[in-house]
């Protein structure tokens, strides 16, 4: 398992620990009912967009790259403006 793997881990666990504690504090019962379930998944996917949006809003952004179209060599004269 890699290190990334084993942090993804370990944060789900202390937020699953973090739901836990609210939903005592709450006094919702567990396993919840379904529409405290719902409810908190839909909470969990808001809060998802909701951060990844304010994070691509204030992160800087790298210029763009603008594709460069290769010179011809010094003295090269295009095909179709030769003279004859």
């Amino acid at each position: 398992m890699t290190a990334a793997a084993v942090r993804r881990l370990t944060a789900s666990g202390l937020v699953g620990l973090l739901a836990g504690a609210l939903y005592r504090l709450l006094d919702v019962p567990s396993p919840a009912p379904p529409w405290a379930a719902l409810a908190g998944l839909l909470g969990i996917l808001a809060g998802e967009h909701a951060t990844r949006a304010l994070l691509n809003r204030f992160r800087p952004r790298p210029a763009p790259q603008r594709e460069q179209t290769p010179q011809p060599p010094e003295g090269h004269i295009h095909p179709a403006r030769r003279h004859r």
